[in-house]
């Protein structure tokens, strides 16, 4: 059997930055050609290590439209990495992509962000 490279899914609320931090792992500027910056469809890429290893990462709508999306992006994720916004904290679509993962019964990283904006409070998060 072939060995795959881990799949690594991204979910956050709408808004959280989501796809510019994958834009930095993969030396691209897709944020930037989305629709208002929002992530339309699910995405995915392989990040390549210099060990030889590999990384799949999976990029998923956070608009509440896309709710099916994020749950197909869970299904077939090996971990769920949640960002989580310092300024608006947990929001009902951070939930939302919570439930997806805990549906999909994997291990869930939460990745706070936007800790450099004034109003900016990791309390929020808990």
């Amino acid at each position: 059997m072939k060995v795959r490279p881990p799949i690594v899914t991204v979910m956050d609320h709408v808004d959280y930055w989501k796809t510019s931090l994958l834009d930095a792992l993969r030396e691209t500027s897709l944020a930037a050609k989305e629709a208002n910056g929002i992530t339309q469809k699910v995405g995915a890429f392989k990040v390549s290590m210099k060990s030889g290893a590999s990384l799949t990462f999976v990029d998923t709508p956070g608009h509440a439209a896309f709710s099916e999306m994020k749950a197909r992006g869970a299904a077939v994720t090996d971990i769920v990495v949640l960002v989580v916004a310092t300024d608006d904290g947990v929001m009902p679509l951070t939930r939302e992509a919570m439930k997806h993962a805990l549906a999909a019964k994997v291990p869930i990283v939460v990745a706070i962000n936007k800790c450099d904006k004034p109003e900016a409070n990791p309390e929020k998060v808990r």
